[in-house]
């Protein structure tokens, strides 16, 4: 269900200039379901939305259905709230390697009026 709410709310397709990379843009309206409860009276995209933004934004680069095994390197550095725009950029990396199960990891980089909002890196696995 949160995967159909997030896919409503995409301001653009994916765009791509480099093989395994690709952004999209997201308008978060005010009734957007993500800020629900976070938090009351002061809401906030949570996290983990941030994150499973980033997921289904790789999984449009790489063609193949995601889950998240592990979020590492998360760094979240300014609010996200209602009325906002986000782009969400990816680049993927295939078989990194390290660790040796994850063989997709995707660098995703999530921006509002072009400053910075997050940054991690989501090691993932086709389903």
């Amino acid at each position: 269900m949160i995967r159909d709410e997030i896919a409503k709310t995409a301001a653009t397709t994916l765009k791509s200039n480099a093989p395994d990379t690709g952004s999209q843009d997201f308008y978060l309206s005010a009734d957007f379901i993500g800020f629900h409860g976070h938090f009351p009276g002061y809401p906030l995209l949570p996290a983990m939305l941030q994150a499973l933004f980033g997921v289904m934004v790789s999984e449009k680069i790489t063609g193949e259905k995601l889950i998240l095994k592990k979020l590492a390197k998360a760094k979240f550095t300014t609010q996200i709230k209602p009325e906002d725009t986000i782009s969400v950029s990816s680049k993927i990396i295939k078989n990194p390697g390290e660790p040796a199960e994850i063989t997709i990891k995707a660098q995703v980089v999530i921006t509002v009026a072009e400053k910075k909002a997050a940054t991690m890196t989501l090691l993932l696995e086709p389903v």
